[in-house]
């Protein structure tokens, strides 16, 4: 679209296993995915698998290489990939006057996802505004609309991710003896949802005390244990309604909640709209391909 901000848009049905080798020049990248399936991996710097990143629809990701990043993809046969992909390059980043979140960007930051010694993945929330602009980038794009459109149309999500980015940073840093702990204890929710997890348990289980883990996680991720897991619980939920596989029912339980209504009054709260409204237009657009 101009030097530094490139617009990649797919709609792809896989007619073959799609396995492949990446490698990207120093950029920072913003995938939005309505469709998707597989997997990624990001290589250390010794050509190793680093870190896995999995493709899930309705999810928004940031991928941070200052230097390039290196890794494979694996996306199985028969699956449909759709999405948006931005990509900008550092110095257009630095003008756009997020030079200084690069340093930010760490294991203990609340959004990450996946990192090695050069790249960082995180996954940002996707609220109805967010999932709006970028449906309407996609069409938009699909449609051959004129530049300009699509460059403001891009920027304004490259501003909401920016947003984001700064929101969820930490305020303090963890202990440094407590954040393997903390690293564990964020792991095993977000390993096990349905979980019916107590602060007890968990400080027991990632062997540090309730208020150190409390206090901890706090520092380290920028928010309560518990809103942290609440936050993941509805994006798992709202990644699950997009396959219109599972009722809302089976949905609720299966990421830990044992009332749908309450399920449900958390899911309008979070993303503005009803978990049985999301599925049945998944379930109609999928009638109609």
């Amino acid at each position: 679209m101009r030097s530094g901000l490139t617009l990649t848009v797919f709609d792809i049905v896989v007619g073959g296993d799609f396995v492949g080798r990446y490698q990207t020049e120093p950029c920072v990248a913003i995938d939005c995915l309505f469709c998707a399936s597989g997997q990624g991996w990001i290589l250390g710097s010794e050509g190793e698998r680093a870190a896995v990143v999995p493709y899930r629809p309705g999810r928004a990701y940031v991928m941070a290489a200052p230097r390039g990043a290196h890794g494979y993809y694996d996306v199985p046969l028969g699956s449909r990939f759709k999405g948006i992909d931005i990509r900008v390059d550092m110095e257009f980043w630095g003008r756009l006057g997020a030079g200084d979140l690069l340093n930010t960007l760490t294991d203990g930051h609340p959004l990450h996802s996946a990192s090695s010694e050069e790249t960082w993945v995180g996954v940002l929330p996707v609220p109805p505004e967010l999932l709006a602009h970028a449906k309407a980038l996609f069409d938009s794009a699909m449609s051959d609309s004129g530049d300009l459109v699509l460059e403001a149309r891009a920027l304004d999500i490259i501003d909401m991710a920016i947003s984001e980015l700064r929101e969820a940073q930490p305020a303090t840093l963890a202990a440094p003896r407590d954040r393997r702990q903390l690293k564990q204890a964020r792991d095993a929710m977000t390993s096990d949802l349905g979980r019916a997890w107590t602060i007890e348990a968990l400080a027991r289980e990632v062997g540090l005390s309730q208020k150190r883990l409390k206090s901890g996680f706090r520092n380290m991720y920028g928010t309560a244990v518990y809103a942290y897991l609440q936050e993941q619980r509805l994006m798992e939920a709202q990644r699950m309604l997009q396959t219109g596989e599972m009722s809302v029912t089976e949905i609720a339980y299966s990421v830990g909640y044992n009332s749908a209504s309450h399920f449900s009054r958390l899911f309008v709260r979070r993303f503005g709209v009803q978990p049985s409204k999301v599925r049945c237009l998944v379930v109609q657009e999928a009638g109609n391909l």
